[in-house]
């Protein structure tokens, strides 16, 4: 596996809502994905993906997965996080993204609109697979989102 020279720290989020996919149709790769960008300096995973989904869809998020050990709160531990749904490294023209994938849902569906994506839409899970420029990995995720939180 090679890595390009600059590897940027990024979170995603697989937001079903209503047994519905939030996806982005964005600007720059003419590709649909899920939500997320960049982790900025001193900002954990969590808060950077609850401020990226508010910034380029408008909705208030709800993390979905965390430890299902429990560790009592103790003075060493600041905060619990949420646990990735998915991590990977994955190309986006001139750099590389190490991703970390969240599964969440939202506390309404009422998404807004923004520069950075050409559209966004709720799709059903049939609706998604029939998208022609959704990565794989993306349909795959979402497949899997739908399969756990049906039961």
């Amino acid at each position: 596996m090679s890595v390009s020279v600059k590897l940027d720290p990024t979170v995603a989020a697989c937001i079903i809502f209503e047994n519905k996919v939030l996806l982005l149709l964005h600007t720059k790769l003419n590709k649909w994905l899920f939500p997320g960008g960049h982790i900025e300096a001193n900002e954990s995973p969590d808060t950077a993906i609850v401020r990226e989904v508010k910034e380029e869809a408008g909705l208030d998020l709800i993390l979905l997965q965390y430890s299902k050990i429990v560790i009592e709160k103790s003075l060493d531990e600041i905060e619990q996080l949420a646990l990735p749904f998915h991590a990977n490294i994955h190309n986006v023209g001139d750099h590389d993204h190490y991703c970390l994938f969240y599964l969440a849902t939202a506390k309404n569906a009422n998404f807004l609109t923004n520069h950075e994506s050409q559209d966004i839409r709720w799709f059903t899970r049939e609706e998604m697979n029939s998208l022609n420029n959704l990565p794989d990995s993306i349909k795959q995720m979402a497949n899997r989102a739908f399969d756990l939180l049906d039961k």
